[in-house]
């Protein structure tokens, strides 16, 4: 007799991206254990505040005798806030001819995979509409609170971090000497320095300035709010005060 292999498919949670950052990452279930149990799908109403095209990498001969459309190595990135955190949305090999009418300020409905790479949490869209009714926030934000205040809540496991923490630095380093002293690091390790930089200030209470930042790092005002903005995106750091930083 033929078995037939069937596939479940996780249902779509209702849920605030605070929710979803404070979730714990299991690498061996590809899940998130959060307030509201194991989730791999979710689906969140926020409003994009940036919109970004890359292009992945240069379209190759080969590519082209194939057939491939230039979209095929571009992705596309939505900044998502929703009032109680920020998340990127990304879309791989996508057709920017589709989502040419998604712009900043827009209220979008996302339904999709939640993922976390090096310790960088992510939605992949499976679908994403504009919101026209704003009543609609109103109602999924009743909807949350509903199951909340009714206690259809769980406890999140404490699950064994990857390596992806950094390693505190002896008090006895001054961290903004070491970077004054090496400005010959790579363009990857920019934005571990600056998180550096801000969780050290963080532990002395007053977070650190973007002037002071942006002294300490010698690099361009647009490559360091990029830096800021991305960690920002990860939950790593927040704005206590305009352009004062501060680590979580």
């Amino acid at each position: 007799m033929n078995q037939i292999q069937s596939f479940k498919r996780f249902p779509a949670v209702q849920i605030w991206i605070k929710n979803i950052l404070e979730g714990q990452y299991s690498s061996e279930n590809k899940s998130f254990f959060t307030i509201f149990g194991k989730i791999k799908r979710v689906r969140i109403v926020a409003t994009i505040v940036d919109k970004r095209e890359i292009l992945n990498a240069q379209i190759t001969e080969n590519d082209m005798l194939l057939g491939e459309d230039d979209h095929s190595n571009l992705r596309i990135e939505f900044d998502l806030d929703d009032s109680t955190g920020l998340i990127r949305a990304i879309l791989w090999q996508a057709n920017p001819d589709q989502y040419i009418d998604f712009t900043k300020g827009d209220i979008v409905d996302v339904v999709g995979i939640i993922r976390q790479w090096k310790g960088f949490t992510s939605i992949s869209p499976e679908i994403i509409k504009k919101v026209k009714n704003p009543n609609i926030i109103l109602l999924r934000n009743a909807e949350i609170i509903k199951k909340i205040k009714f206690g259809e809540i769980h406890e999140i496991p404490k699950i064994s971090e990857e390596n992806f923490e950094i390693e505190e630095f002896s008090g006895e380093i001054d961290i903004d000497d070491l970077f004054e002293g090496d400005q010959n690091f790579e363009s990857d390790d920019i934005k571990e320095k600056v998180s550096l930089l801000i969780k050290r200030h963080s532990s002395e209470g007053d977070g650190i300035s973007f002037k002071k930042l942006k002294k300490i790092m010698k690099i361009s005002e647009e490559e360091l709010r990029k830096c800021l903005k991305d960690l920002e995106m990860e939950s790593k750091i927040y704005q206590s005060e305009e352009n004062i930083y501060q680590a979580f």
